[in-house]
């Protein structure tokens, strides 16, 4: 009997050990909700903070354990780390320290049309000798460069393709590179003909592989004209040359909201100045078509107490 009770755990023993040598591909629970996107689909990858070396077990150093840990994971929009799996492990704790360190990753979502999204990422651990050595391979630096196949802008009325890719440097037939394409969207806003909310990028799988960027602009309209309701014939001809050449506002240029704002503050002072005392200035816009505003300032006394 007690021949018999020493071979159980001998067996037992061995089974352990075995089961510690050879770990299995295994998921870890834990889903992110929504799209998630590659790295060359998005704008702005997801960036790491502060990641460093992984820590190898004692166990595993002592054992001079070598070989790599793959996991697959994404970077949810939301902060987390989720749908984690381990694709290749390495036993003695290494696949297990690897798999905290990647779930404890500090992280700025990737983004896409100013917006946070989730994207899947793989890392890859190479251990090696006493685990002194170890290096982190993200899609960031590993993943093969995907080319551009298309550039192409949709959404114009007034302005041309031409007009809009001398603005950007993403060319067809070079490596899709999603910082240039966030400079490149920066760049067509930056010109002040775009309205920022509508105005986006993004990218598609090409035909061939590669990829097709594509700008969605829309375009403020042009101011058609300028009017001023209970106002003199004197002082609408002095607002009307002091908004130009103080704002640049006139009929012919970009319909631009801020610019608005500012506006009504100058004709409140103005009024001000002529001891009219407080004025009320209101901004009305009339659109007659989708590429023309017009601008109606509704000038009234201000209400004094309840």
């Amino acid at each position: 009997m007690k021949r018999f009770s020493i071979a159980i755990g001998f067996a037992l023993c061995v089974g352990t050990v075995s089961a510690a040598q050879v770990p299995a591909p295994y998921e870890i629970s834990g889903k992110c909700k929504g799209e998630i996107f590659r790295a060359a689909q998005v704008v702005r990858p997801a960036r790491l903070i502060n990641f460093g070396d992984l820590v190898i077990p004692r166990e595993a150093a002592e054992k001079n354990v070598r070989g790599q840990v793959v996991i697959n994971a994404v970077l949810c929009r939301d902060g987390r780390v989720t749908n984690l799996e381990v694709v290749k492990g390495v036993p003695w704790g290494v696949t297990e320290s690897a798999l905290n360190k990647v779930r404890g990753t500090k992280f700025t979502p990737a983004e896409l049309n100013f917006h946070s999204v989730s994207q899947a990422l793989r890392f890859e651990f190479d251990v090696s000798g006493s685990g002194a050595s170890t290096t982190l391979r993200t899609e960031f630096s590993a993943a093969e460069a995907r080319l551009v196949e298309e550039v192409d802008f949709i959404g114009m009325r007034r302005l041309t393709k031409e007009e809009l890719y001398k603005r950007i440097r993403t060319r067809a037939g070079e490596p899709y590179d999603p910082e240039q394409v966030n400079r490149d969207l920066q760049s067509i806003l930056m010109s002040g003909n775009f309205d920022k909310a509508g105005t986006r990028v993004r990218a598609e799988d090409a035909a061939r592989g590669g990829v097709r960027t594509i700008f969605e602009v829309a375009e403020l309209p042009l101011i058609s004209e300028i009017r001023f309701l209970n106002v003199t014939v004197a002082d609408q001809a002095r607002l009307v040359e002091g908004l130009r050449q103080f704002l640049d506002l006139r009929p012919g240029v970009v319909f631009d909201p801020p610019r608005l704002v500012t506006a009504s503050r100058m004709i409140e002072r103005f009024f001000h100045s002529k001891g009219s005392g407080d004025v009320k200035v209101e901004t009305l816009i009339e659109r007659p078509s989708e590429s023309e505003a017009i601008v109606i300032f509704k000038i009234s006394a201000a209400k004094i107490g309840p």
